[in-house]
């Protein structure tokens, strides 16, 4: 099977290539700073999410029988700063895929995110009703409305705020940033007063590729098993690594300033997750310690 990934070096991206086990040829698109080279059967194209022409050249030459569209703008700050940017990206690049995808018969998964859901009426099921309530969240909304569009067996994957090792070359996410602080000896401060059920990116890898396994179509919420604030998630990676737990301090929502509002608590429920993909979610124990296993 041909798989192409947008935002393919991103967290999931890379999950998603450490992952595979299948014989597929997939290609990954990118966009930054850097070149990555090819990798036996994964190959490496730097390619705007914009760029129409590219993207149909793909299309014809690769002819991708499954899109997995990772690529977004995923900083609520800056998508509130860069509204028609964000938009172009997160919207109409979507859009454009599921118009490709159905000209040449590609199923497509579009990743979305928590950031769809108001935060006030955890935990959320597939079926809850979305109310983003900041400009990045309704783009992401829009987002699957217009994959959805395609016709060949979409699917939605939602996942939560995910953890694991990055490329040296993208940014860090919450605790590999703060794992390289405790490592100076630095303190980290972080919320206890907004929730999630953090997720492993290797196990929203593992759902995909069950998705794309299995052919399974809609929307699903992809999570930790445990529901808990972001400083007991860095405490307890602190404690699995083997730094002192009171490197981590704990402060409230708005302690950094942000420019827009975050949703409270948008922790799952992730029944379909286990019923239909039969993933059962991880601790945050069981989570990270495959995070330090995976260490390199």
């Amino acid at each position: 099977m041909n798989i192409m990934i947008t935002g393919g070096t991103g967290l999931l991206g890379k999950a998603l290539i450490d992952s595979k086990e299948r014989d597929d040829e997939v290609l990954v698109t990118y966009l930054g700073n850097y070149t990555v080279p090819d990798q036996g059967e994964i190959k490496y194209l730097k390619l705007d999410i914009l760029d129409q022409a590219g993207h149909e050249k793909i299309f014809r030459e690769f002819k991708p029988e499954v899109v997995i569209h990772t690529a977004s703008i995923g900083s609520p700050d800056y998508a509130e700063q860069h509204q028609e940017l964000t938009w172009s990206i997160n919207v109409d690049g979507t859009d454009k895929l599921a118009e490709l995808c159905d000209r040449h018969g590609a199923r497509l998964i579009y990743i979305s995110s928590n950031g769809i859901y108001d935060g006030d009426q955890a935990p959320y099921s597939e079926d809850a009703i979305a109310r983003p309530i900041n400009y990045y969240g309704r783009t992401k909304l829009e987002g699957e409305r217009r994959a959805l569009k395609a016709r060949n067996l979409p699917a939605i994957v939602r996942p939560i705020l995910m953890y694991g090792w990055n490329n040296t070359y993208e940014r860090d996410n919450i605790v590999s940033m703060s794992l390289k602080k405790f490592n100076k000896g630095e303190t980290v401060k972080a919320y206890d007063d907004v929730f999630s059920n953090s997720l492993l990116a290797d196990e929203c890898a593992r759902a995909i590729w069950r998705i794309i396994e299995t052919k399974a179509t809609g929307a699903f919420n992809i999570a930790g098993a445990e529901r808990a604030s972001i400083y007991a998630l860095l405490r307890t990676a602190a404690k699995i690594f083997g730094f002192a737990e009171d490197l981590v301090k704990p402060v409230k929502q708005g302690y950094f300033n942000e420019l827009v509002k975050r949703p409270v608590d948008t922790s799952y429920d992730t029944t379909k997750m286990e019923k239909v993909l039969k993933i059962a979610p991880l601790s945050l124990v069981e989570g990270l310690t495959r995070m330090k296993a995976a260490q390199k």
